[in-house]
């Protein structure tokens, strides 16, 4: 082989390793940012823990592993990266925190890709304003109510302290089931598959 075919044959595979893209996925206050990613075969996503409180990230839904990928659990800092050799939709979760809707959707390649937006835009997303808040705030649901029909609020340790009759705008005004003020911090609320980080203030 000549001097200059080898130097193309080097080039060509140069070109085809570099043109492979991580894609980074920040974790920090119980939410996978972004949720959503579509990638390229060949492509990787490199999951970084930003936050203080430990992680991992696991193939499956619903707190079910399909075996897939797991992370293990990732302290503040630690990273995890996984290549993505064929298409599909690939959904995902936090072994820790998925019952306060820390999930996330891997769409790699074009087929699929419509799939994966249809899913976002019919997923039930639910946003609060103000946020953060002091006295109270307004949860408005972005989609149908096809689901459950409440919202939780949960605190940033897990624990359920608040359920709200789902509507299309719904307030919270910082109680808990019985009553009683929370404290300031970080909540989420959720509704089926959607989930928002609110923080309340002292």
């Amino acid at each position: 082989m000549s001097r200059l075919a080898l130097a193309i044959g080097t080039l060509l595979a140069f070109v085809a390793v570099s043109s492979a893209v991580q894609v980074p996925v920040s974790i920090i206050d119980n939410v996978f940012s972004p949720d959503s990613v579509q990638i390229d075969p060949g492509d990787s996503i490199v999951w970084t823990n930003n936050g203080v409180n430990p992680h991992t990230s696991t193939s499956g839904v619903s707190g079910v592993p399909d075996g897939l990928w797991n992370s293990g659990t990732l302290s503040h800092g630690a990273k995890f990266t996984r290549g993505f050799a064929t298409g599909g939709r690939f959904s995902y979760y936090c072994q820790f925190h998925y019952v306060l809707g820390m999930t996330g959707v891997i769409t790699v390649g074009t087929s699929g890709a419509d799939e994966g937006r249809e899913a976002a835009e019919s997923r039930p997303g639910i946003a609060c304003s103000p946020n953060p808040f002091r006295s109270s705030t307004t949860l408005r649901i972005g989609a149908n109510l096809a689901g459950p029909r409440t919202v939780s609020v949960f605190a940033a340790s897990g624990k359920l302290v608040r359920t709200l009759p789902a509507a299309r705008t719904a307030s919270w005004d910082g109680r808990d089931n019985l009553g009683r003020e929370t404290g300031p911090g970080v909540y989420f609320c959720r509704y089926g598959s959607g989930s928002q980080a609110v923080t309340r203030l002292p």
